[in-house]
């Protein structure tokens, strides 16, 4: 395969990466398509700029997908340990690529800090009490301006609390879930509760919500 990033924006990453203070080990589970080869591509391009970023590859079938309770339906899924291999729950459905390039690049250095967020102190107090378990999938198009901000909101959240998943949806690559979910525009995010064995979705939203209307509608949703 042909090199995805050019020698001009593999300088950029590398210094953009160089905030990295930590290792973070990203765990990608492929499945037999072509979006998965891509996104290994991808991700060993970003390691061979930074020594702190390990990369590991799986199949999809491999006993640690259900460890990690990756959706073994969605292909490429990678999980991202942090700095004390630590797994916070930050999830990626789906090739980073396009305006998501620089969300992957930002939970790196997020997550080399052990998980830092740009929450304010009364977000993080709110959403740490949450004690039900959540899940908090953004999805997106590569080509949206907007997404991004919904993906950092969804997988920080899921930084500051054991209790939530927070994970990117690439809403083109996996059809039949963005219709499961009336997903017409982008971001849109579901927030669901895990209830009785099953996910339940209990609040949704489309558009990158500002921080306080995002934690209202995260609290919306365990009422």
């Amino acid at each position: 395969m042909e090199r995805l990033l050019d020698e001009n924006t593999a300088k950029q990453v590398k210094e953009v990466l160089n905030e990295m203070e930590g290792s973070v080990k990203c765990l990608l589970f492929k499945g037999d398509n072509e979006y998965s080869q891509v996104t290994e591509q991808l991700l060993k391009e970003v390691s061979e700029v930074n020594d702190k970023i390990v990369i590991e590859s799986y199949d999809i079938n491999d006993p640690l997908a259900e460890e990690f309770d990756i959706d073994k339906e969605l292909t490429p899924a990678m999980v991202m340990l942090n700095s004390k291999g630590e797994d916070l729950g930050v999830k990626f459905y789906g090739i980073p690529s396009g305006h998501e390039f620089s969300t992957l690049l930002q939970e790196l250095i997020a997550m080399s800090k052990g998980g830092k967020t740009e929450f304010s102190e009364d977000a993080v107090s709110k959403l740490s009490s949450i004690d039900k378990k959540l899940r908090i999938r953004a999805f997106i198009t590569p080509t949206c301006p907007y997404c991004p901000k919904a993906v950092l909101a969804a997988q920080q959240t899921a930084m500051i609390n054991e209790n939530i998943l927070g994970e990117m949806v690439e809403a083109n690559e996996f059809g039949p879930l963005s219709m499961k979910h009336g997903v017409s525009s982008v971001p849109h995010t579901v927030i669901e509760v895990f209830e009785n064995g099953e996910w339940v979705v209990k609040n949704e939203f489309v558009g990158a919500y500002p921080e306080p209307n995002f934690v209202e509608e995260i609290l919306k949703a365990v009422e």
